[in-house]
């Protein structure tokens, strides 16, 4: 009985530090969206032809509903012309990720994530662009339900809304 007590204290006092941690970077990246006026987004999917040429799930097919789900939220988005003329645009990238297995089933990955502009203090103050803020998931669907991924990638781009007007309150 002493030892569990022991036990359960070393534990305890050793894995909250970590916790703590974790809990630090989550605020991190929230505050990473203070005051973020515009942004653009590209999407990118890999994974076997047999998916990725469908008609439902492609980049132009993700990148559509994004944009709408995104302008419809009120926030404002800058066309790809414009990111792609300055690094001084931050943009949302989603990565879609996908496999096909002999069974049917389609595991999948989702990544979307914030890139801005930064400067690298250690490095004399090379500019470039970082990953401020990230969301993912994980998931299987069988083949006739791809259109769930495309569900999960929403439901990804609501929890960065979300993110911003909480960050970003008037």
């Amino acid at each position: 009985m002493k030892r569990a007590r022991l036990l359960f204290a070393f534990l305890f006092f050793t894995l909250i530090p970590f916790m703590l941690f974790a809990q630090n970077e989550i605020e991190r990246e929230q505050i990473s969206l203070e005051g973020l006026q515009e942004f653009g987004f590209t999407a990118n999917i890999q994974g076997p032809e047999l998916i990725t040429d469908a008609d439902i799930l492609t980049p132009a097919a993700i990148r559509k509903q994004s944009v709408e789900q995104l302008t419809k939220a009120d926030l404002r988005y800058v066309s790809d012309e414009e990111v792609e003329s300055s690094a001084d645009i931050p943009f949302l990238y989603m990565h879609i990720n996908t496999m096909q297995l002999e069974n049917g089933l389609v595991p999948f990955s989702i990544e979307l994530r914030l890139y801005q502009p930064v400067k690298l203090v250690l490095n004399r103050d090379l500019q470039t662009s970082a990953s401020t803020w990230e969301y993912g998931t994980v998931g299987l669907v069988s083949h006739d339900q791809i259109q769930l991924i495309i569900r999960e990638a929403q439901n990804l781009l609501a929890v960065f809304i979300d993110d911003y007007r909480k960050s970003n309150r008037r």
